[in-house]
């Protein structure tokens, strides 16, 4: 007789002996990780640096022109950029923007790719012929060149810089969902001739309860990573997109915009107080997002409780 999924026996054996649960086990693991809370830290820092950071800055993103580019001070710590601007206040905001964007995104990717993938995976047929080749074809679009193209058409359409934030974040998910489809599927795939479905079938239980209750758990290390990384890879396209001038535009910052004054030879050479933190405040990020993603996976993966 085969034996019972890790994440089942697991379970049964901790209900048993009266252990913690697998949520407890997970959290126990994942603090015991010290990239996981390095990670949990700076990100814990960007966060309350970009929302809550602005209140509690002197300064207001107003343009000053008398105190254009001027060098890091203790009134600037930073400097100024080129409009007087104070780019600590900025980077707060920048910061604001590209998370938001990037946690945003990252949804509406998981939303259809664990949807679609779970649908493929478990139904099979014509669904999961129609629904991979729909994937195909979008996996076989270059992303960043995509992106340009889409925000080239924003910029003809004069789409409002408010607005804009929202055609990012719906495009970076709809262009990123195959990954994540394609891993739930392949997952579902193997689990679904596991011997409890076979159980499942026995009892009767409908399809929505077997893929929610039964086959999700198991799949949940999968989507954390592709999550994670999705963050990261959302925050990243976005710092592209805006840094060639096409993705978020002024007056609304971000850490992608405010890389773009390196085009300047000027600013990149004699300014790098205007690049420089952007720069770093994506490397931290991004670096501290896949810190935890890697952490939570190690915590999550059923194949570590046997």
């Amino acid at each position: 007789m085969e034996r019972p999924t890790p994440t089942l026996d697991y379970r049964k054996k901790n209900k048993k002996r009266g252990g913690t649960s697998l949520w407890q086990d997970a959290f126990r693991r994942f603090i015991r990780n010290k990239y996981a809370i390095l990670g949990l830290v700076i990100l814990t820092f960007m966060v309350l640096f970009a929302f809550i950071g602005p209140y509690f800055s002197p300064h207001q993103d107003v343009p000053d022109v008398t105190k254009a580019n001027q060098p890091p001070s203790k009134e600037h710590w930073l400097g100024t950029d080129n409009l007087g601007r104070d780019v600590l206040l900025r980077l707060m905001l920048a910061g604001r923007i590209s998370l938001t964007i990037g946690i945003a995104a990252t949804l509406i990717l998981l939303l259809i790719g664990v949807t679609l993938g779970s649908i493929s995976g478990y139904y099979g047929g014509w669904l999961d012929v129609i629904i991979m080749r729909i994937a195909d074809i979008i996996y076989a679009m270059p992303g960043l060149p995509i992106l340009i193209v889409m925000g080239a058409i924003m910029s003809d359409l004069k789409i409002p810089p408010a607005h804009r934030i929202y055609y990012v974040m719906f495009i970076l998910g709809i262009i990123s969902w195959v990954g994540v489809a394609r891993l739930v599927r392949s997952q579902i795939l193997s689990l679904k001739e596991q011997e409890f479905m076979l159980a499942t079938e026995v009892l009767g239980l409908k399809d929505s309860k077997k893929i929610i209750k039964h086959l999700f758990p198991n799949v949940l290390p999968t989507v954390i990573v592709a999550g994670t990384l999705g963050v990261a890879n959302s925050i990243i396209l976005e710092s592209a997109l805006s840094f060639l001038g096409l993705g978020v535009v002024p007056p609304t910052p971000s850490w992608g915009y405010m890389l773009s004054a390196a085009n300047n030879m000027i600013d990149f050479a004699k300014r790098p107080w205007l690049w420089i933190p952007p720069g770093v405040a994506i490397m931290l990020t991004v670096l501290a997002i896949n810190f935890v993603g890697d952490a939570l996976r190690d915590a999550f993966d059923p194949r570590q409780k046997i």
